[in-house]
């Protein structure tokens, strides 16, 4: 009977190792209301670890964009361009200024602009595929499984 206990527990802890709450170490698309507005991350949960987060202010409907990326030269207030795309869709881009600041806490280098809603940037985030995030002359793919969803207090917070 104790092989049996012991084998059903071992089971159970291999279950949990392979369970969806693993898959909580994953990057998704999380959309939050907050009281200012709202915010759209691409994030691991209940971390600290963000590759990208738009932020709508409802007042102003500006949204601040960050972004966690190492340029070449990272050096704090730097100004560099991000070009933000769905990958065979290049014609609905948007172009953000950013300027860079280290984050002495954790090591990050942070891009971090602002800009407005327009058609092209609700399209990205409500249409799928996969975002192109292009700076400093090297890009990184980022899926957008989810982001329709998640983007829909984003949306509703900052309207055209």
């Amino acid at each position: 009977m104790k092989n049996v206990t012991l084998a059903a527990a071992l089971l159970t802890i291999l279950l949990a190792l392979h369970s969806p709450a693993n898959a909580a170490d994953e990057y998704k698309w999380i959309g939050q209301v907050t009281e200012e507005g709202a915010s759209l991350s691409y994030a691991i949960p209940e971390s600290d670890a963000i590759k990208i987060d738009f932020h709508c202010e409802r007042k102003t409907r500006k949204i601040a964009v960050s972004l966690e990326h190492e340029p070449k030269t990272a050096k704090d207030g730097i100004r560099l361009t991000a070009r933000l795309s769905v990958r065979g869709r290049d014609a609905e881009s948007i172009n953000l200024v950013m300027t860079g600041q280290r984050l002495e806490l954790d090591d990050k280098f942070l891009l971090q602009g602002e800009t407005r809603m327009s058609p092209q940037l609700r399209r990205i985030l409500a249409e799928g595929g996969t975002l192109i995030v292009a700076v400093d002359g090297r890009t990184e793919e980022i899926p957008l499984k989810g982001v329709a969803m998640a983007a829909r207090q984003l949306l509703a917070s900052c309207p055209l």
